[in-house]
């Protein structure tokens, strides 16, 4: 496993096993435990610039005992330092003029072609994944897709209840049946380019979360991606206070609105629930963290390509 494996090294030091390759020792080393670059300089000058230094976690659980460690990130396998780090990075109104954190043209322009194609994916949903027939696409007669989602490890299940995913990218790879049942969503998807986010830990899939369902409170893997989540259905509360399916990151809870793209950084820790009698649907879609750098990404991705080659990376999430 590669966090047991280069966690037991002294990284700072360049102590790695004799396995490891040699440019992943130097990506380790200095390329991508830097500073955000914004703010490089302000470090520079305020406080003495810190030795390169990384948090690979040896265990997927973090055990912590103060009282608010819910309210950062914790990611459960891999950590890049300086990276802007926010639970959400939309604001709880949908139609603020401030609604994207930071203004960042970098997730503005995926989450705004997100949502003007809203109609198109659903409607590929509706037609490709439940097999209903909402126009004459040559999908009316089709079966609906089967689920490929599978949870054997009981022990470690994260959700109660049902859920389902239908997958156009699963642990970084593309699936051509989707792409054919589904054309205009991976079309769309396949335009964002480098923004995808490209390792074995890259998803991009329909999450069908059934009623009385939930998902328990985790953390991801790393914090070098953020996910978006595009809510195609969306179960009304009986209640107009209640929350009966919602999401909640940190401390902050959120409601889905349809077409409306909800950002979060699933780093923190994070849970789902849906109480009512419908289903709840989402395109999630996971990005870079708009701080990596595009040497970054290269680095990383010759990381990861190693570590699955040396067989240190298990289930990924």
């Amino acid at each position: 496993m590669l966090a047991r494996a280069l966690s037991k090294s002294k990284l700072t030091k360049g102590n790695f096993p004799s396995s490891t390759n040699p440019s992943l020792s130097s990506f380790l080393l200095q390329a991508s435990f830097r500073r955000q670059p914004s703010t490089r300089k302000n470090f520079s000058t305020i406080n003495p610039p810190l030795p390169p230094s990384a948090t690979l976690v040896e265990s997927a659980r973090l055990v912590t005992t103060t009282p608010n460690h819910i309210n950062r990130p914790a990611p459960t396998m891999f950590s890049l330092q300086g990276l802007r780090s926010l639970p959400f990075w939309t604001a709880p109104d949908a139609n603020s003029d401030n609604r994207i954190a930071f203004n960042d043209p970098y997730v503005k322009s995926v989450v705004e072609d997100l949502e003007a194609n809203y109609d198109a994916i659903k409607a590929e949903y509706l037609e490709a994944v439940m097999g209903l027939s909402t126009s004459s696409t040559g999908l009316n007669d089709a079966k609906p897709m089967e689920s490929d989602y599978v949870s054997t490890d009981t022990e470690h299940q994260l959700h109660k209840g049902n859920w389902d995913w239908h997958s156009y990218i699963l642990k970084g790879g593309k699936s051509p049946d989707f792409a054919k049942r589904c054309p205009k969503t991976s079309k769309l998807i396949d335009g964002f380019g480098d923004k995808i986010f490209g390792t074995p830990f890259s998803y991009c899939f329909f999450s069908t979360l059934h009623a009385k369902s939930s998902i328990e409170a985790h953390c991801g893997a790393m914090n070098l991606r953020l996910r978006i989540h595009l809510p195609l259905i969306v179960p009304a509360d009986k209640d107009v206070a209640a929350n009966n399916c919602g999401i909640k990151v940190a401390s902050q809870k959120r409601k889905w609105e349809e077409g409306k793209c909800i950002v979060l950084d699933d780093s923190y820790q994070h849970e789902v629930w849906n109480e009512t009698d419908e289903a709840r649907v989402v395109l999630l879609v996971d990005i870079w963290h708009p701080d990596v750098t595009k040497e970054e990404k290269n680095s990383i991705n010759e990381m990861f390509d190693y570590s699955a080659k040396m067989g240190w990376l298990g289930k990924s999430k």
